[in-house]
């Protein structure tokens, strides 16, 4: 098998594929300009490939590109099913201190301390298959809860009453990401209502 046929079959196989990955695996990175010459694959983003019949992730290429960042409120609350709302823009949280300005202009950034930046963040399955970082449910809606005076009150209220439906939520973790985020008193009144 030729390193051209290798990429190609990593870029069928996942759907994508990044100069990282080609030089993971033992090819020089300049067969990927060849095969975008040749039109057998298409450049999505900086050393990012997908092929010419393949679906762009724009959630996976971002991150790929800023991996520092997690998606969070809005965006979050789209991929857990908690609002019917489609985000106009995508929301992340980066920690205090980096630097988003080359960030692009459809991207709303949130600042945390590193000592909060890394709570509830896990590996999710994008809508188009690729794993991406994404605050999980409970540490969303304590985000929520602490920029409360920001968001729509229908979608802060909708979040938390699609989130009790749900047959699959976790109050002890929600309680404890409040603790440490000091929202406790707040989170148990919203609980105590909901529940």
């Amino acid at each position: 098998m030729t390193n051209e046929e290798k990429i190609l079959k990593v870029v069928r196989e996942k759907g994508y594929i990044t100069g990282k990955l080609v030089a993971e695996i033992g090819i020089d990175t300049w067969y990927l300009s060849s095969l975008v010459e040749k039109g057998k694959i298409q450049r999505i983003g900086r050393g990012v490939y997908i092929h010419n019949e393949g679906t762009y992730d724009e959630y996976f290429v971002f991150q790929y590109q800023y991996s520092k960042a997690i998606y969070s409120y809005s965006t979050a609350l789209f991929l857990h099913g908690l609002t019917e709302s489609i985000p106009s823009n995508h929301e992340v949280t980066v920690y205090q201190g980096y630097n988003a300005h080359r960030f692009p202009d459809n991207v709303t950034v949130h600042y945390v301390q590193k000592d909060i930046y890394g709570l509830g963040a896990a590996e999710y399955e994008s809508p188009y298959g690729n794993q991406i970082k994404v605050y999980d449910k409970e540490r969303t809606l304590c985000d929520l809860v602490i920029s409360k005076r920001v968001v729509e009150s229908e979608v802060f209220k909708q979040a938390f009453q699609e989130y009790f439906r749900q047959s699959k939520k976790d109050v002890n973790k929600l309680m404890k990401y409040a603790k440490r985020m000091n929202i406790e008193t707040e989170m148990f009144k919203l609980v105590e209502v909901l529940s």
